[in-house]
């Protein structure tokens, strides 16, 4: 137990004596708080507060925002607590005001008119109301600690309510209550992640309050960050992974993992403004980083000799000869790198529009269900398949260390009709048919010595050429073809199949290969395994996932994030539906397999609010399902307007700093009580003064984070020593 939680303990073991068993009952919590003035008037949700300037200076001020409790004097367990809004004028506000005028009238304004005033005056017009809203009802029963409602039971038109203002010990209660949960670990104590701040203006030596985060609440949950640049968001999500973090420093099995898309590299990445990085958050509790962060890039820098380089073999692995019995299971093996770059680069060429390259992009190339049984099929698979690899070639992507194969993939028929000039003596392209067609001829010898036959160079030639030849009216293909479709046994169905068409257009122009060219920056042909897969399992292992996008282009960064998340989404589907099967999930004291995803810049990556489409998208559909996958989501903006409604209204937790924009501070305006915050957060820009309101709470906290920092002071004591 931290001693925070001690002294909590305490107080609440105070309140509940006072409350049941002392004579006056809440006489500690009235001695502790600052008596600062009296109910006037309240309803079921409103009060006004009567203060005089004697009170309001010896109570230390009166922020707006501020939390007050009001309560009987004596004999009442019921504690009704207030914020404050707004002035309020009394019936007397109008004589207060002429006195005021007749002060400044008499003193000149050579002296402050106040002190024209006679004393008793000055008393009397020191008097003002604060209007304020009434959030709820703390309500103090024999041997438990105080119980929260959010409304009030009764209130009347005589009263005898008096107000205060909380001391720190009794603010600690107020703004660290715990008035629903999550239902998974209760037990786990919180951790401080600042302190109370209801104004940018208050001294030094205002009343303030650790603010302790239950980090269970993020867990499942939607979060979301609301703030302009420079406004501390990143500071704040740091503060927030670390707490998650930290729920195993008590339980070392409960283990979260983490995935923060850095694009910008300051996770990842030590600075000499920020000091150590996130990636570092091992050291707070003193455990080896292979066990607990997990970096990955598009480089391996010399700083960071552990992270792991963000790329895959776009080629994947040779397939066997078709000739032979394929295992359906390991050729999906060979080709799980290929089919993933497949997906990369059909993101990459989303925006073509020539029939060429879409007709490259939108080809089928998986593996069809037949060809296990089909040596026909076979042939035609690993034909195409042969074409797209070197459409990759052709593109500028280093081909892996293996060398392509034609085997059984060009009959000798073929070869023939490529190579007879009669025949294509109409052609425009009998040169580049001989050409391709020779290639195939030496090399079908060679392989027959089985020497290597063909380089991707040639590769190249030959595809090109087919891609004429197959289109050419003129050329001997037609004839070829027609043969080739009558022949005993045959299916009836073309040479050059449908998908293999697709393939080899890509090569109707020189510039073909060239639409996906960016995606050698995520080739690596000695890659054994897809990156993707490995941050998953970090995640599985309960590691701080980092993926630093710094050196990547906007829309190569975008197509692997979502590339990750879904493998997280079906990963985590596939989990929930064996948990299903077996009897469901039973994590009500347990923290297994839960994976929190960090999105910073979020309006560019979620459909927009008014998009029809509102679960297509990766985002969106982990956003609105992914709490009975045991996924939370934590969503960075300076864009409130960009998120989808839908989202907006299933979210838990909240945190907003500084919006500059009217038309964005109305989007959460209809959420929560945030619309009591709004001048607040329209007006102060200072980096870490946010509101915060969590799934545990009842009501909205103002609070200046901590600056995130890792020390060299840090402990060295394992989960189980701390």
């Amino acid at each position: 137990m931290t001693e925070q939680d001690h002294s909590d303990g305490q107080i609440l073991d105070q309140l509940k004596q006072d409350a049941g068993h002392a004579p006056e009952p809440l006489r500690s919590f009235r001695n502790r708080a600052a008596l600062v003035g009296s109910v006037y008037t309240i309803s079921y949700n409103r009060a006004i507060v009567a203060v005089y300037d004697h009170d309001r200076e010896t109570g230390g001020g009166i922020p707006k925002c501020m939390f007050l409790l009001a309560a009987k004097q004596a004999d009442d367990g019921n504690v009704v607590l207030l914020r404050v809004q707004r002035e309020a004028r009394l019936p007397t506000s109008a004589a207060s005001d002429e006195i005021r005028q007749k002060g400044i009238e008499s003193s000149g304004n050579a002296m402050p008119w106040a002190q024209k005033l006679d004393e008793w005056v000055r008393d009397q017009v020191s008097l003002h109301a604060l209007e304020c809203t009434v959030l709820g009802t703390f309500v103090i029963e024999d041997d438990e600690k105080p119980r929260y409602a959010e409304d009030i039971h009764n209130y009347y038109a005589v009263n005898e309510l008096m107000v205060w203002k909380p001391d720190a010990a009794t603010l600690g209660l107020i703004v660290n209550h715990r008035h629903r949960t999550n239902d998974i670990l209760s037990d786990h104590p919180s951790n401080s992640i600042g302190v109370t701040r209801f104004a940018a203006a208050e001294p030094a030596t205002t009343t303030k309050a650790e603010f302790r985060l239950n980090a269970t609440d993020m867990l499942k949950r939607r979060t979301v960050y609301l703030g302009m640049s420079r406004s501390g968001k990143s500071n704040g999500l740091k503060i927030v992974a670390e707490a998650i973090y930290r729920l195993r420093e008590r339980h070392p099995t409960h283990r979260v993992g983490q995935l923060i898309f850095d694009l910008n590299g300051e996770y990842a990445q030590d600075n000499p403004q920020d000091g150590k990085a996130l990636h570092r958050i091992h050291e707070v509790l003193g455990l080896e980083r292979g066990d607990e962060v997990a970096t990955y890039g598009l480089f391996q820098p010399e700083w960071d000799e552990e992270r792991k380089v963000m790329k895959m073999n776009f080629f994947g692995d040779p397939l066997p000869p078709p000739s032979s019995t394929w295992n359906v299971n390991e050729v999906n093996d060979a080709l799980h790198q290929l089919m993933a770059g497949r997906e990369i680069i059909k993101a990459i060429m989303a925006g073509e529009t020539s029939r060429y390259t879409t007709a490259f992009r939108d080809a089928d190339i998986a593996l069809p269900a037949s060809v296990a049984a089909d040596r026909g099929q076979r042939v035609r698979y690993a034909r195409t398949l042969l074409a797209y690899q070197t459409a990759l070639a052709a593109a500028g992507l280093k081909p892996p260390e293996w060398k392509p194969s034609i085997s059984g993939l060009f009959s000798d028929d073929l070869i023939a009709a490529m190579l007879c000039s009669e025949s294509n003596k109409k052609s425009n392209h009998v040169d580049k048919y001989r050409e391709a067609g020779m290639i195939l001829q030496k090399a079908k010898i060679a392989e027959k010595d089985r020497q290597p036959s063909v380089s991707w160079q040639q590769l190249l030639i030959i595809f090109r050429a087919m891609d004429r030849f197959v289109q050419d009216k003129s050329s001997a293909f037609s004839n070829f073809d027609e043969i080739y479709t009558n022949r005993s046994g045959s299916t009836g169905e073309s040479w050059a199949d449908s998908r293999f068409r697709s393939i080899i257009r890509i090569f109707e122009s020189h510039n073909g290969p060239r639409s996906f060219q960016v995606a050698n920056e995520q080739h690596d042909p000695n890659s054994e395994l897809d990156f993707v897969d490995d941050v998953v399992k970090d995640l599985r292992d309960g590691k701080l996932v980092i993926i630093d996008q710094s050196s990547g282009e906007p829309k190569q960064n975008q197509n692997a994030a979502e590339r990750i998340m879904w493998k997280i989404f079906r990963s985590q589907q596939e989990r929930f539906r064996m948990a299903s099967r077996s009897g469901g999930l039973q994590e009500k004291d347990e923290i297994t397999d839960h994976m929190l995803v960090y999105v910073e810049e979020a309006h560019n990556l979620l459909p927009h609010a008014n998009k029809a489409d509102t679960l297509q998208t990766v985002w969106a559909r982990t956003a609105k399902e992914g709490s009975k996958l045991n996924i939370g989501m934590v969503l960075a903006t300076q864009a409130p307007s960009s998120i989808m409604p839908e989202i907006l209204s299933e979210t838990d937790n909240w945190i907003l700093s500084y919006l500059n924009s009217e038309r964005e501070r109305k989007v959460i305006s209809g959420y929560m009580d945030f619309a009591e915050f709004l001048d607040q957060i329209g007006r102060v820009s200072e980096p870490g003064f946010v509101r915060i309101r969590t799934l545990s709470q009842a009501y909205t906290v103002p609070v200046q984070l901590d600056k995130f920092q890792i020390s060299d002071q840090d402990t060295d004591l394992s989960p189980a020593e701390a």
